[in-house]
């Protein structure tokens, strides 16, 4: 089966893009090092000929297969080295390793220390993304690929900057890799930046005055893995940004990859950093969703930062780590989904008014029509939004044509993937819409009854999310959760759900209105 110029493959009549295809390799591979890899059980969960598999692989993430298997082999194998009292031995005899002999050399190729001196010297192993919502062990190195103590860390946990003629570093600019509490890029990008800047500035504010607290959509022709992006909440693509700019009171520039060159890029980019402002990007690493840019160096060549998507293996190909943590990337203008910087004035104006943020959070709930959103590229991509997009989200998850049996990994993977951003949208989004109306509530004291009954019926309707990851077995997304989504029982659970969300969400509108009536 061949592979596009686009980069999609055609897999039993639907276009699923590497990122599925890599997504399915991955978990596949993690849950089975101990006991082994089936290469014709790894065929048939993919769809695709192990030669295939093989090429695919190494193409899109720049390791072998083997290469990567028996990287991910002595991973784990260190993670229970540093953090588990059993015998080295055991240890090598549980992933597969024949002797101690052969365990220590491939130990030592892959960290540069023997197991033992591992152990001896306390080097730390985490859990990183290896993929979109898949997790597991990793062992912290630095850009050079030498291992790191937690020590080595702490010194650029300072505000600092270091500057060269070519290169400026802003140390100390707060980490944005997609944590639990803050799921949408921009406005936890936008967060740290201007709390390094000296504004402090809550996460609910700025989601609610982005429109990010308040929005669903739902692509009504495929199923869409950007449907989660906030470059889908208004016509103009550009909308959510400069709403949350104009709500901090911050002057701000947005430079656009159709309006510019690399060589602008780079200029602003170091304007901005040899002022010690960090720079919001789009793509850079991946998607085009934002990330933190706080350095360059080779002349702005290569650019570092914060990024939701740094550690993912099917976007992160070509980039390295500092010691910092920061990302290193130098082909970022490579990478089309590098739409956009973005920089922050160093003023600080007045905020917009609760009312006008509610007051676009009801258009936004509310919206009837399909909304055209010309999304990253020129195509015209057409959304559901307020009401009509749960019972789009419903009638999707619903369809059992959309699930056959014995569908591959990447179909199922996709599906599950918007079901998450979906809930995302819903769960995240309502929460903060909640917070930000009990804020609304406590400075306004005419309207704080109305605030607390909607703030109730918005984390009612995120609360549904929860019971949906209830349903399907938790939230990461790995073989058994997107199997199990894909039952027909958990389907209609989860359907019955996102309409009691729907049901709370009207509720919770009806209610906004009256209060944008008493608010000056």
């Amino acid at each position: 089966m061949k592979v596009t110029k686009k980069k999609r493959y055609a897999i039993r009549g639907e276009d699923i893009d590497y990122f599925f295809f890599i997504w399915s390799v991955i978990t596949f591979i993690e849950q089975r090092l101990k006991t082994g890899i089936c290469y014709t059980e790894l065929e048939t969960a993919t769809g695709f000929s192990y030669r295939h598999i093989r090429e695919t692989f190494r193409e899109c993430t720049k390791s072998p297969l083997t290469k990567y298997i028996l990287s991910r082999r002595t991973t784990n194998a260190a993670f229970e080295i540093a953090h588990t009292n059993k015998s080295i031995t055991d240890i090598a005899n549980e992933y597969g390793f024949d002797s101690y002999d052969t365990f220590t050399r491939a130990f030592k190729r892959e960290t540069n220390v023997t197991p033992s001196e591992f152990r001896k010297e306390g080097y730390k192993v985490g859990r990183r993304a290896l993929a979109m919502g898949a997790y597991g062990p990793a062992i912290l190195r630095d850009c050079n690929k030498q291992l790191l103590l937690s020590e080595s860390i702490e010194q650029y946990t300072r505000k600092d900057t270091s500057k060269t003629e070519k290169s400026c570093i802003l140390f100390g600019v707060s980490n944005v890799q997609s944590f639990h509490e803050e799921a949408t890029p921009f406005p936890s990008c936008l967060k740290a930046c201007l709390n390094y800047m000296g504004q402090d500035i809550e996460y609910a504010y700025l989601m609610a005055a982005s429109g990010a607290a308040f929005r669903l959509r739902w692509n009504t022709g495929f199923w869409d893995a950007g449907n989660v992006d906030i470059m889908c909440i208004y016509k103009d693509k550009y909308e959510a940004f400069e709403r949350a700019f104009r709500a901090t009171g911050r002057t701000y520039i947005i430079l656009r990859r159709d309006t510019a060159t690399k060589s602008d890029f780079i200029s602003f980019i170091k304007n901005e950093i040899n002022a010690g402002r960090p720079v919001i990007a789009l793509g850079i690493i991946g998607p085009p969703e934002a990330c933190i840019i706080t350095g360059y160096d080779h002349d702005g060549e290569s650019l570092l930062g914060w990024n939701f998507f740094q550690n993912n293996l099917e976007f992160a190909k070509g980039s390295k780590t500092h010691e910092t943590g920061y990302f290193i990337c130098d082909q970022w203008w490579e990478n089309p989904s590098t739409l956009a910087v973005m920089s922050i004035g160093e003023d600080v104006g007045e905020l917009v008014s609760p009312k006008e943020i509610l007051c676009n959070g009801i258009d936004i709930m509310t919206v009837s029509k399909i909304l055209k959103v010309q999304h990253y590229s020129t195509s015209i991509l057409e959304y559901a939004g307020g009401q009509r997009a749960y019972d789009v989200w419903a009638q999707a998850v619903g369809d059992d044509r959309e699930f056959p049996k014995n569908a591959i990994l990447p179909i199922l993977f996709e599906r599950m993937v918007c079901q998450g951003d979906a809930q995302i949208m819903v769960g995240e989004g309502r929460t903060y819409a909640a917070m930000f109306l009990e804020w609304v509530g406590k400075t306004n004291q005419t309207v704080a009854k109305e605030c607390s009954m909607v703030a109730s019926y918005f984390r009612a309707a995120a609360q549904c999310t929860a019971r949906m990851n209830d349903a399907k077995g938790g939230t990461e997304l790995n073989e058994a959760t997107i199997k199990k989504f894909a039952q027909v029982d958990v389907r209609k659970q989860i359907v019955s759900l996102i309409l009691e969300a729907k049901e709370n969400e009207a509720k919770a509108c009806e209610l906004l209105k009256n209060i944008v009536t008493k608010l000056g």
